[in-house]
């Protein structure tokens, strides 16, 4: 026995209806005002009993353990009825004997009987039921046509019998239905003042059907003022008042509740009680909310079909699996005594497999097979599956510890919550699903379902609203997995927005309900580890352990897919095209950067050829796709069909002198051609890292934008631009911005060439620091881990670049190929000062060409190693070009003199 608040003893309560505890509690606190709603509100309920009943009986459990001692409920359809005779008799001691009137005792079948709402009339009360009163299996209520409100009005006069000759007149074929309510609006009121007056034993009013009861209560002719003046009472009763009301709304929510009664206007104090539950903090309270079945009641619904009806269990270790599974497909309990009863009179015994065969229960995505069937079948994500496969294990073995009490009940379990790095289209959403169904399996979670969103859904643009928005997501993810994509956004948005405020609420979340959260962050590596690096408590909720790293998919497996999607699109291929596709993939794979979409653009591949194919078939799609019908963007990624040495070298050959460079060149270019001919496997073909050696003004630069384009041509680079840098460009002047500022400039010469002229700077320290150091240092990795994306040519004087290659042993050992730039001679430098003079229109006389020569000649001896050779000859054609202007001032703008320099023109040597 325990004590209740008004001071009586009540019976101990017994084990209730999981989804009714908030019900509970308030009943047993004494609340005056108990609003139930939720999608639970229509469905039927498995009791700790194992009785089959409705949302009325429960409610009868849950009030009479709480120590009422009379329960009346109240409909629009019904008028006033009981559920006991007990409650009947208290309600009417003097008319006790009129009980047994067959016209108040329904004998039509009892909804328990047909749990899932079959059955007509007023229900025969269950026979578990029935024996808490003298009528047997019989409820006390009025037969079609004859309201209860006629016992209602005999009660406030019994001697003028007009009540029961009201009800009389309302029988069949009477007033009809509008009659019995407005009848019963108009008689039931006074009725209910009376109950919850002041003396009267505990009394719990019911409203079965509330937004329906007030509206037509509202209807009626002054009956709103009547019943807002009831409600305004019972609102006011203190806690741990005698008498409470029982609102059972049909809203899915308290708000959807709250705007129903708010739309009437007549019941203020009913409005003002909803708005002040929805307005706690932290939202609206869940005091009274009905949701769906849980593991526990649908464990129970097995046993009371399998008790009553015969349904077989298949595997009787796997029960709790099959309930689990039940738990997180989220059905109403009247589904699934519809489907068990279905197995049951086809004799098919139950277990998971049955379930997802007819649908009733899905696998992660679309697949029907089990978690670890799935997991086997994750191409190119064995790193992946191994830690699932771990975590499994892991997860597995503390609830065994537990279960036999190795682990006590009050030791935290380990952090379930992951983060999966990598980059998109690499599965995480899929193992994330999977990750609810192992979790759901093991015991952790009692649903598994998977409430995936985005960081900016979780972020809104005013104070306050970010914590409520994160919430919601929490709520509906609760007993589940909550998967945040792209987590690191919040993160970024730290100081400039409100996603400070979304991780607070999560890490606030992730400690309360510990127990029914499991949280999985996900996004781009780098931004995961800054993710997790903003807030301490990050840290500590997802530990390194928990941080899944997911690998790009390999070739093969991006081509599966892509052949997969064309297959799933009705397209064929033809041999030559399927060739050409496994070359593309392999060097979309080789050049790709960091957010590379994998199975995305593979998708994305797929459509774009698909999109080719059907233009040029039109309706004839019985033709393959062919190699005509790969998109102009993937043909890079295809080794071209080279032409005659011309092709390849002319622009070189073009080149005044550099016969030397010439020759290296080609040699270097005949061996990758080779190599490429030959194609032999685990051979890769890439442009090598390259030295440039020599004196400034020796066509270094030149040379190094004709080599990108011939290795664009021979299919080792994509683009084959040249990225032009030096120590200015990679260098920063404090502590950790070298190496952003190289890595920018490495990024923008990716799938071309990066040309590092008087590299040998880098090597220098400069002002007292080193930072060219770390530039070298931040170079050398990237040379390395992309190779086949990029090649580094360095350039500079011989001496220094030896020094320069001598610093740090990784040098010498990246830069595989060098080339000797030779300083041009005299008739090279006259051939090149005369070929930039023609290009821009001029030419030279006699007396130019022998003054030029002799310019050149003493520069080069006066100058020595520092001789700029073409540099040099451009600069003197600069001077020529000035001394030409200040000399043709006087000429007519038609004079020949304008384009021809002179031996005037060319300074003294």
């Amino acid at each position: 026995m325990t004590e209740n608040t008004t001071g009586g003893a009540v019976p101990a309560p017994p084990p209730g209806i999981e989804r009714l505890a908030s019900v509970t509690a308030a009943a047993r606190h004494g609340d005056s005002l108990i609003f139930v709603y939720g999608s639970g509100t229509n469905d039927a309920f498995a009791d700790p009993a194992h009785r089959i009943c409705d949302i009325e009986e429960c409610l009868w459990e849950v009030l009479h353990a709480a120590g009422y001692e009379r329960i009346a409920y109240y409909s629009s359809h019904q008028s006033l009825y009981f559920r006991d005779d007990e409650s009947r008799r208290r309600l009417y001691p003097t008319r006790a004997a009129k009980a047994a009137d067959p016209r108040k005792l329904s004998s039509s079948p009892d909804s328990a009987g047909s749990p899932d709402g079959a059955g007509s009339g007023r229900p025969r009360m269950r026979p578990a039921f029935a024996n808490k009163g003298p009528f047997g299996d019989r409820i006390v209520t009025r037969q079609p046509g004859a309201p209860a409100a006629g016992e209602t009005a005999a009660a406030e006069g019994e001697a003028s019998g007009s009540g029961e000759a009201a009800a009389d007149r309302a029988g069949p074929g009477g007033r009809g239905l509008d009659a019995i309510r407005r009848m019963a609006s108009s008689l039931v009121l006074p009725e209910l003042r009376r109950f919850v007056a002041a003396g009267q034993p505990r009394t719990a009013l019911v409203f079965s059907d509330a937004e329906e009861a007030i509206r037509h209560f509202d209807e009626g002719q002054g009956e709103g003022r009547l019943l807002a003046e009831f409600f305004a009472r019972v609102v006011s009763f203190r806690r741990g008042a005698e008498h409470t009301c029982v609102l059972v709304f049909r809203s899915d929510s308290l708000d959807q509740a709250h705007a129903a009664i708010d739309r009437l206007r007549e019941v203020p104090a009913l409005a003002d009680k909803a708005r002040a539950l929805l307005d706690r903090p932290g939202g609206g309270s869940p005091a009274g909310q009905v949701g769906l079945p849980d593991e526990q009641e649908l464990t129970r619904l097995i046993h009371c079909l399998r008790l009553q009806e015969g349904l077989r269990i298949a595997d009787w270790k796997g029960l709790a699996g099959t309930a689990r599974a039940m738990t997180a497909a989220r059905h109403e309990a009247r589904d699934w005594l519809r489907w068990l009863r279905g197995l049951a009179r086809e004799g098919l015994p139950l277990d998971q497999e049955a379930l997802y065969a007819r649908g009733h229960v899905t696998r992660t995505g679309r697949s029907t097979l089990s978690v670890w069937k799935q997991l086997d079948r994750l191409e190119g994500l064995e790193p992946v599956r191994d830690h699932v496969r771990r975590l499994g294990a892991q997860v597995a073995a503390e609830a065994e510890l537990r279960r036999l009490g190795r682990i006590g009940p009050n030791v935290e379990p380990g952090s379930n919550h992951l983060i999966f790095s990598g980059n998109p289209g690499t599965g995480k959403t899929t193992v994330a699903r999977l990750i609810g169904e192992l979790y759901r399996d093991v015991g952790v979670l009692r649903g598994g379902q998977v409430e995936e969103v985005l960081a900016k859904d979780l972020i809104a643009e005013y104070v306050g609203q970010t914590g409520a928005r994160t919430s919601a997501a929490i709520d509906r993810a609760l007993d589940g997995v909550l998967f945040i994509d792209e987590a690191y956004q919040l993160s970024e948005q730290r100081e400039r927005g409100f996603g400070g405020e979304a991780i607070d609420t999560l890490l606030a979340r992730m400690e309360n309900d510990r127990d029914r959260l499991v949280v999985i962050a996900a996004g781009y590596p780098d931004r995961m580890e800054e993710f997790l690096d903003s807030n301490p408590g990050l840290r500590r909720r997802f530990p390194e352990s928990n941080v899944i790293t997911f690998p790009d998919y390999p070739p093969p497996v991006l081509l599966k897919i892509l052949l997969r999607r064309l297959e799933e699109r009705g397209v064929t291929c033809t041999p030559e095209l399927a060739a050409q596709l496994e070359t593309v993939v392999a060097g979309l794979h080789r050049t790709r950067r960091e957010g590379f979409g994998n199975a995305g653009t593979m998708r994305n591949v797929a459509d774009d050829l698909f999109g080719n194919w059907s233009r040029r078939v039109g309706k004839q799609v019985s033709q393959p796709a062919d190699t005509t019908d790969m998109p102009s963007s993937l043909q890079a990624y295809l080794q071209p069909a080279l032409g005659s040495a011309a092709d390849l070298f002319g622009e070189l050959d073009a080149m005044t002198g550099l016969q030397p460079v010439k020759e290296q060149v080609r040699g270097l270019i005949a061996q990758i051609r080779l190599a490429q001919r030959r194609r032999r496997p685990g051979l890769e073909v890439i442009a090598p890292h390259m030295v440039f050696l020599g004196p400034p003004g020796t066509g270094k630069t030149t040379v190094a934008r004709l080599v990108g384009d011939i290795f664009r041509k021979l299919g080792l680079l994509t683009r084959g631009h040249v990225i032009e840098a030096s120590r200015a460009q990679l260098v920063a002047g404090y502590i950790g911005q070298t190496a952003e500022k190289t890595t920018a400039v490495i990024e923008e010469a990716m799938d071309g060439v990066l040309f590092i002229d008087e590299a040998y700077t880098l090597s220098r320290s400069e002002g007292g620091n080193d930072f060219g150091r770390e530039a070298i240092e931040t170079l050398l990795p990237e040379m390395e881990n992309r190779r086949g994306r990029i090649c580094v040519i360095v350039a500079g004087y011989t001496r220094e670049m030896e020094d320069f290659l001598d610093t740090n042993p990784g040098l010498a050992s990246r830069f595989t190929e060098r080339v000797e730039f030779p300083n041009y001679d005299s008739p090279e430098l006259m051939q090149i000062l005369e070929g930039m003079a023609v290009a821009e229109g001029f030419s030279l006389d006699a007396s130019a060409r022998a003054r030029a020569w002799r310019w050149l000649n003493v520069a080069r001896e006066r100058d020595g190693d520092k001789f700029g050779n073409a540099r040099t000859a451009r600069n003197l054609l600069g001077i020529m070009r000035r001394h030409l202007a200040q000399r043709a001032l006087d000429l007519p703008d038609d004079s020949p003199e304008l384009d021809i320099f002179t031996g005037q023109d060319v300074p003294d040597a």
